[in-house]
């Protein structure tokens, strides 16, 4: 589904407000759903990273220790204004 930029810019502006009404400002917020999605999806990207540096042969050859299984937390990363 493509969305216009106006229609964009309507809910945005929105979703501006009504957390303006509730003390809150829409990026953090939005840094917020950026971090959500990162951390549900970190799975994914755990996949790929190892994949690029071929660390994944290297996992299936050997089976993983419980000690090595060490969870991976992203880290914040700053949002800049345009």
């Amino acid at each position: 589904m493509t969305i216009s930029q106006k229609e964009l810019k309507k809910s945005k502006d929105l979703v501006e407000k009504l957390l303006k009404v509730n003390g809150n400002k829409y990026n953090d917020w939005l840094h917020q759903q950026h971090q959500q999605f990162i951390e549900e999806n970190q799975d994914l990207i755990l996949q790929a990273l190892s994949a690029f540096t071929g660390e994944e042969e290297e996992e299936e050859q050997s089976e993983p220790k419980a000690a090595e299984s060490v969870p991976v937390r992203p880290q914040s990363i700053p949002v800049t204004q345009n």
